[in-house]
């Protein structure tokens, strides 16, 4: 009988800590890519400044970078 108890307890212990885990490592996941998408926009808002800036005056006209 104490071993069985002793066996629930132990898979009990490792569930849980597997779930917290787990909760953490989910938590960084979706911080980590949504803080890479931010900066992929930013690298994809910063290539389109740097191409208007080398078109000459006329031709700025025609673009709009969404500002």
């Amino acid at each position: 009988m104490d071993i069985t108890n002793y066996l629930i307890g132990l898979l009990t212990g490792v569930s849980v800590t597997t779930f917290f885990i787990g909760k953490e490592w989910y938590k960084y996941y979706t911080k980590y890519t949504i803080q890479q998408k931010q900066l992929d926009r930013i690298l994809k808002l910063n290539d389109k400044i740097k191409k208007i800036k080398h078109y000459s005056p006329t031709e700025n006209q025609n673009y709009n970078v969404g500002v």
